[in-house]
């Protein structure tokens, strides 16, 4: 962890998110604390903590000047890997969804949809079928994920406020300060029990917000196999599409 004390400023309320660049911070405050601070976590995710009376701007300004060693800590951990795959919206592209490979067909068609086994495709810009591709898995993962996360909510008995499907960089999940959890939309290339260590990781943050051992404790009571699961997104989350 990296931290600094910044000067009081007048009383403004800090963001629960922070977009840094390309890299997306949750922002902690607490009373207890006279320096603002990053925490780079076991799975990635990226903190800022700060006294509730840091100006916004300064807390901004100071995380972009710690910006590289982010990226060098991000990289210590595997999940900033330089290996995307180049991606190309043509017909027989691949593009995985829930851990199987579609082929692209680009058609006359007003919208992106599955047929037949193919992703079907409109004729378009790169820039309107990347836009097409990416709301086409947003919306796919705000009807498949609600679904998919009740039954773990139920039996973690916990209760988010909801879900939303959105681009969160490079983390999987993350939960907002009102308890909804937030699910990258890359999230629906992976297969389904990938797709369950992300929900069930994020409905844990519902009772433990840091990474506690009570945390993980909460993770492996409802998935034995967490860790297993937690290797197999390094390496198969390195591989997918982000856009």
């Amino acid at each position: 962890m990296t931290r600094a004390k910044l000067g009081a400023g007048t009383a403004e309320n800090l963001p629960d998110t922070m977009l840094i660049g390309d890299l997306h911070f949750a922002v902690q405050e607490s009373t207890r604390r006279a320096t603002v601070g990053i925490t780079v976590d076991r799975d990635g995710s990226l903190i800022l903590h700060a006294p509730p009376d840091c100006p916004p701007t300064e807390l901004a300004a100071w995380a972009r000047t710690k910006r590289m060693w982010v990226y060098r800590k991000l990289a210590e951990k595997d999940l900033l890997l330089s290996s995307r795959p180049a991606k190309e919206f043509v017909t027989g592209e691949g593009f995985a969804y829930l851990g199987r490979s579609y082929r692209l067909l680009v058609a006359d068609v007003n919208q992106v949809r599955m047929e037949r086994g193919r992703l079907l495709l409109p004729r378009a810009s790169a820039e309107a079928a990347r836009a097409a591709l990416i709301g086409w898995y947003r919306h796919r993962g705000h009807r498949w994920l609600p679904g998919r996360m009740r039954p773990w909510a139920s039996r973690m008995a916990l209760n988010p406020a909801g879900l939303d499907v959105r681009d969160l960089g490079y983390r999987w999940g993350s939960l907002s300060t009102s308890g909804r959890v937030n699910i990258h939309w890359a999230t629906l290339q992976l297969p389904p029990s990938l797709v369950d260590y992300v929900l069930v990781h994020e409905l844990a943050h519902l009772a433990h917000p840091q990474h506690t051992p009570a945390f993980w404790a909460t993770v492996e009571r409802a998935l034995p196999d967490y860790e297993r699961r937690k290797n197999d997104l390094l390496t198969t989350g390195a591989e997918l599409w982000l856009g």
